[in-house]
């Protein structure tokens, strides 16, 4: 069979094989200066292949000078899930006039009284603001559904903006999702001129979730629907970013300009906020710390940080003086990751036996309830005298409790019940000499214990505390002031 016949189309010259019958090719060895003689393959990737918009988004990776690939990795900057029946007043901030939004285990409800009153309105959002800047795109993901079909005279927006002082708490500035008589549709909103996509060919099935996501940096904004992409925004010509603000929190709002035609919520499952594109020199406590608040309580549990009072005191009051128990924790003594303790000393506990001065309970984790591991890295301890002491010299000394199951130093370690854990804290050992003086400083070697090579771990559903134990010259009145402060994030 006679062979193909390779020949320049101009120069009329033909391709040689070897003896071997295979077709010679000379590798071009000087790329810099004959780059068309070097054959290329372009790359992209398909981001949405356009079923919504009739136009795939395709974006060409980037590589730099040294032939590598870029590449990024996520940072989660927040994440709530609403399955609890109360605000987290620490997190979120919350107004509303007339209509009433809920806290529910199955999500935050926005309008719970089901009301179609006119020029009624609620919003609710996070007291943190969160970065737009360079490169950088942030992935704000909703989980949520609607309780009813559109109907005329409300709006719902949800998405990272400034929400309005008052009723209807429009928004201020920023990006977000907005639901009305006309549909879905995405906004970009830079103080308050808006620029909205055409609405969305999209009709959601009542009460069904869905996973709403807005992406977006300084150049562009897109906002999808279950991973479909159903709009995008290019930042308008002038505008250095889609919105005025350097940072944004996320929030949620719905509002009635007039009598709604019937009555319509929507209910929040949960959201998450992630920042892609730089890497944050982040621990996995300071993450959690960001997401949860340092020194507060969880979503659905206790504040866990409430020194000797309620959280709006105005003075934090002093306690009552207590004896510590071996057993138990005495009434009027601490049950908090901080507070002031204050000791009795005219029945006081018996020398040589160890009692708990104040002992906190990690929430256990329920479908309501965050249940993380609390890591304590540290723990802040002084002492004064607060009534003058009879008798002494004695010796305090100190250890932290950990990982019991029950507020008892004789809890036995069986298979479902933990018997505390002992960490000395030589550094806090106290010298109280004879007749001690009021509001003198209790001798002690150090006020501060650190364990951040070594974190202590509580589960869900244990214990962390302070113990106590005393020798030397018995007292037989007197009181001493301790004021502690575990230093703590959540996992």
């Amino acid at each position: 069979m006679a062979g193909i016949r390779i020949e320049g189309n101009t120069s009329g010259n033909v391709a040689e094989v070897t003896g071997s019958n295979q077709l010679k090719v000379i590798t071009e060895t000087n790329v810099g200066a004959n780059p068309n003689n070097v054959g290329a393959t372009r790359a992209f990737h398909e981001n949405d292949p356009g079923d919504i918009l009739g136009t795939p988004s395709l974006v060409s990776p980037e590589v730099d000078d040294d032939y590598r690939t870029r590449v990024a990795l996520d940072t989660i900057l927040d994440v709530e899930t609403f399955n609890y029946t109360a605000q987290n007043t620490g997190k979120h901030t919350y107004s509303n006039s007339t209509m009433t939004a809920t806290w529910n285990t199955n999500g935050l409800k926005t309008n719970g009284g089901d009301i179609v009153t006119s020029t009624t309105g609620m919003t609710v959002g996070t007291y943190s603001e969160f970065p737009i800047f360079g490169g950088q795109a942030l992935y704000l993901e909703f989980n949520a559904s609607f309780t009813a079909q559109p109907t005329t005279n409300f709006v719902i927006d949800f998405g990272m903006f400034r929400r309005g002082a008052s009723t209807a708490y429009a928004p201020t500035d920023g990006v977000h999702f907005r639901l009305n008589a006309s549909g879905l549709q995405g906004v970009l909103n830079y103080n308050t001129t808006e620029t909205p996509t055409s609405v969305f060919d999209f009709t959601y099935t009542t009460n069904q979730k869905y996973k709403f996501v807005i992406t977006f940096n300084e150049r562009k904004v897109q906002f999808w629907i279950d991973d479909v992409l159903y709009g995008e925004l290019d930042t308008p010509s002038g505008q250095g970013q889609p919105c005025q603000s350097a940072t944004l929190p996320i929030s949620v709002r719905q509002a009635h300009t007039g009598t709604a035609g019937a009555a319509l919520s929507m209910f929040v499952n949960n959201y998450v906020l992630h920042a892609g594109g730089y890497t944050y020199a982040r621990s996995f406590g300071e993450t959690q710390n960001a997401l949860l608040g340092s020194y507060q309580g969880l979503s659905g549990g206790t504040m866990g940080q409430l020194v000797a009072g309620t959280v709006s005191s105005g003075t934090l009051a002093k306690p009552t003086a207590a004896v510590p128990s071996n057993t138990a924790l005495t009434a009027n003594l601490p049950n908090n990751l901080a507070g002031r303790a204050w000791e009795t000393l005219s029945t006081g506990l018996t020398y040589n036996t160890d009692g708990i001065l104040a002992i906190y309970t990690n929430p256990s984790g329920t479908v309501s309830i965050q249940g993380k591991r609390l890591r304590v890295t540290g723990l802040k301890m002084s002492a004064t005298i607060q009534t003058v002491v009879a008798g002494g010299p004695f010796i305090n000394e100190f250890y932290i409790i950990f990982g019991a199951t029950a507020d008892s130093l004789q809890t036995a370690e069986a298979a479902t019940t933990k018997a505390p854990r002992r960490i000395m804290l030589p550094e806090f050992t106290q010298v109280v000499t004879v007749n001690q003086a009021a509001t003198t400083s209790v001798a002690q070697f150090a006020t501060y214990a650190d364990f951040s090579s070594a974190p202590i771990y509580v589960n869900p559903g244990e214990r962390i505390g302070i113990a106590v134990n005393r020798f030397g010259t018995a007292s037989t009145s007197g009181v001493i002031a301790y004021t502690y402060q575990f230093i703590y994030s959540w996992e």
